[in-house]
């Protein structure tokens, strides 16, 4: 079963908390409410489905569906998760070098059950841009979960110091059982 760190999960729990007036139960069963009310711990490893279950929960009741609001909310998260745990992540000026630490810390957040699935890739593609490719090894909402990692891309190169930061999906597949998008980012600076 794959699994996701509970530092992930306690942004979504705190979401959800937060607007108990929502309809949760529409898209959560019991158990798995019963699990987001109660103790996040952050070095502990929750279901990934509750996690995906959960954040497209809040995408649908908070977002509204709403894309750009995703990637709003990877921004928001990105920043809150360093801020807490990772601060060393935004000291390094090259970009790249950055990226790839992020990647680092980020494979400590999922277990994929497939070992051998490459969930994050980073290439250099230019001066000020990078290609950047996420997989997941099983079905699930992608397409909201690619905008909010486009916006944790985007804000993490904007920590390190660069402007005019810019992440565009290029490719894609949504729907498959091992979905998939590649984003160019780009930047100033």
């Amino acid at each position: 079963m794959a699994k996701v760190k509970g530092s992930l999960l306690l942004e979504v729990a705190r979401m959800i908390r937060a607007n108990k007036d929502r309809n949760w139960d529409k898209y959560l069963n019991a158990k798995e409410l019963e699990a987001i009310s109660g103790r996040v711990l952050a070095s502990s490893w929750y279901p990934a489905d509750l996690y995906e279950r959960a954040s497209f929960a809040i995408f649908q009741e908070i977002a509204g569906g709403n894309l750009d609001v995703a990637r709003l909310w990877g921004r928001f998260v990105l920043e809150d998760i360093i801020n807490r745990f990772y601060p060393a992540l935004i000291q390094e000026k090259d970009i790249i070098i950055a990226l790839d630490r992020f990647k680092v810390t980020r494979q400590q957040w999922f277990q994929f059950d497939d070992w051998q699935i490459r969930a994050l890739e980073i290439e250099r593609w230019g001066q000020n841009q990078a290609r950047i490719t996420i997989r997941s090894d099983h079905a699930c909402p992608f397409e909201p979960y690619s905008y909010q990692a486009a916006g944790s891309f985007e804000r993490l190169i904007e920590l390190c110091g660069k402007t005019g930061v810019h992440a565009q999906i290029t490719e894609h597949d949504w729907e498959s059982d091992h979905p998939f998008c590649i984003m160019i980012v780009s930047w100033k600076g």
